[in-house]
């Protein structure tokens, strides 16, 4: 029996040139698609080479020691999970790209048996039942793995993003600036609240100016997070200072029953500063 497979995937080998050229005379123009028609060269020779790799993992799901699927399938797993997600490829994309590679390799499958007459029909069923198996593993392996890869990177993403977004920059011993910029939500704040003082602490800050000059928004949501950051802050025995609030800020907090009474206000960060002795920022 393994003869048979042997055979077959050889001859998938062997027909894995073409198998190749045909699939990528198949692609279309999808603009800044890893498959598109249009992609760098140097896209296109990567691109090559691992759909030649493709083939030769698939084709390999046929033979009867099971161990070299495995090992070119966790080969290929590294390899093209970690193209795509670097491409930023959508995982229907892939598998639209790998559905034709499917049927391509298939139709070699049956051009080859019908020129081979001792191949009896219930041979084809089995390799039928087994490719199936194969891609259905490939398929499976390859989506854990792509959700996998690209949660870790939205996670990493996420925590730049928050470590821009609340920049906690020292300005003389133990004195940091915290400037807040932009529209401020209800989760913008909360995530203040909960990186802000973990950051103060590594850092060993004593005083913390959170410059408020650059938001341009607060509601009652909004102006409770602030209050409770200053609170922590006051309870780590961080001192909060805050500069640069707007008449508007400081009426609609007044109106909505905040008041910052442990806390020291500036209406400006130079007047902050100046506190502490810096005269230049």
């Amino acid at each position: 029996m393994s003869d048979y497979e042997q055979a077959l995937y050889e001859h998938i080998i062997q027909n894995s040139a073409e198998i190749s050229k045909k699939w990528f005379e198949n692609r279309e123009f999808t603009k800044g698609s890893i498959y598109s028609t249009d992609a760098s060269h140097q896209i296109q020779k990567t691109l090559k080479e691992q759909h030649i790799y493709t083939i030769e993992t698939i084709a390999s799901g046929f033979l009867e020691e099971p161990s070299i699927f495995q090992q070119n399938l966790g080969k290929w797993i590294n390899i093209v999970v970690n193209s795509r997600v670097e491409h930023g490829t959508p995982i229907y994309e892939f598998l639209s790209a790998l559905s034709r590679t499917r049927q391509l390799i298939w139709t070699v499958v049956e051009e080859y048996s019908l020129k081979h007459e001792h191949i009896d029909k219930q041979r084809i069923i089995k390799w039928s039942a087994l490719y199936q198996a194969t891609m259905d593993r490939l398929i499976n392996e390859f989506t854990r793995r792509y959700h996998s890869a690209t949660s870790i990177r939205i996670l990493s993403q996420q925590q730049l993003l928050d470590e821009i977004d609340s920049p906690i920059i020292p300005v003389v011993d133990a004195v940091a600036v915290l400037p807040i910029i932009g529209f401020v939500d209800e989760t913008r704040a909360a995530t203040l609240l909960e990186t802000v003082p973990e950051k103060c602490m590594k850092e060993n800050i004593t005083y913390l100016v959170i410059d408020v000059s650059g938001v341009n928004n607060i509601d009652t949501l909004v102006a409770n997070q602030f209050y409770r950051l200053t609170e922590v802050l006051n309870l780590l025995g961080i001192t909060p200072i805050v500069s640069g609030i707007s008449p508007e800020i400081a009426i609609t907090a007044v109106r909505l029953g905040i008041v910052f009474d442990r806390t020291k206000t500036y209406s400006n960060l130079k007047q902050a500063l100046l506190h502490f002795g810096v005269r230049k920022i």
